[in-house]
């Protein structure tokens, strides 16, 4: 994308909304991944970052859901969550910015504004071992579910049977089947915990999400678990080293349009 910057203000703007529900709803979140290393190392977003993740306890996260979905209203701010929003595949929450366009270019997806991916903390396990089963078992459920949606490399023997087995049953079943998983492993108060829908390595402590504060992010400020450091080093390793230049890219992006509505965009080139 040619004004990296503009995206970054617009998606600020859209994190600045989530943190004010988070914030009035006692909901606590933290920024993840790239969006903690672009606040500690940048104050703000890594510079040739194109988006913002952030994570939320399960219990906050149950919260967050009853809330967007109990009468909520916004002249421009909704949110994707599978087992309530039509054709949508993934086990995490999407914030959508409906006043703009946005495609990644995965075969199947269908257009949508920029957006936020909102990802549940899972207690896993006591044991780093044990969180990996149940982070292994949590993957499995989640390209089942994934594949109700999205079409993947075809011919193979592999990708045939996942098929198979997604269409054993509707995406509710799978949905269900992937809470159902949250829920047992959470109400255990496992020593680690995972952002189950990210990297293996993001098994960490559970103590690092008792504990939160404000991070400067651009112009605002937004929340972050105070063991930053610590996550962050687990994680990434030296976090505060910059990639190689050639690594310093966005996402792949097929199409934006800051401008267009999405639901405009779908109307003039459904086919």
């Amino acid at each position: 994308m040619d004004n990296l910057s503009e995206l970054h203000k617009r998606l600020a703007l859209l994190m600045q909304e989530i943190h004010k529900i988070c914030v009035t709803n006692d909901i606590r979140y933290s920024l993840i991944g790239g969006s903690l290393i672009g606040a500690m190392r940048h104050k703000g977003f890594i510079p040739w970052d194109d988006d913002i993740d952030i994570a939320l306890p399960w219990e906050d996260y149950k919260k967050l859901i009853k809330v967007v979905t109990n009468n909520f209203e916004h002249p421009w701010l909704s949110f994707q969550i599978a087992g309530y929003t039509k054709d949508y595949y993934n086990p995490f929450i999407k914030a959508i910015d409906n006043r703009t366009t946005f495609i990644e270019g995965y075969e199947g997806e269908n257009p949508k504004g920029i957006f936020i991916d909102i990802f549940p903390i899972v207690c896993a396990g006591n044991t780093k071992k044990k969180a990996e089963k149940e982070f292994m078992k949590h993957r499995f459920l989640q390209s089942i579910l994934k594949r109700k949606g999205f079409r993947f490399e075809t011919g193979k023997l592999r990708e045939l049977l996942m098929q198979a087995i997604g269409h054993l049953h509707s995406s509710e079943y799978w949905i269900n089947k992937i809470n159902k998983h949250y829920e047992e492993c959470n109400k255990q108060k496992y020593l680690y915990s995972s952002d189950m829908d990210g990297s293996i390595k993001g098994i960490v402590p559970t103590k690092i999400f008792d504990s939160y504060k404000l991070y400067k992010f651009e112009e605002f400020e937004f929340m972050g678990v105070e063991s930053a450091d610590e996550y962050l080093s687990q994680v990434f390793g030296n976090y505060m080293q910059l990639p190689p230049v050639e690594c310093r890219t966005p996402h792949h992006i097929k199409y934006i349009n800051l401008n267009l509505p999405y639901t405009e965009y779908f109307k003039n080139n459904k086919q």
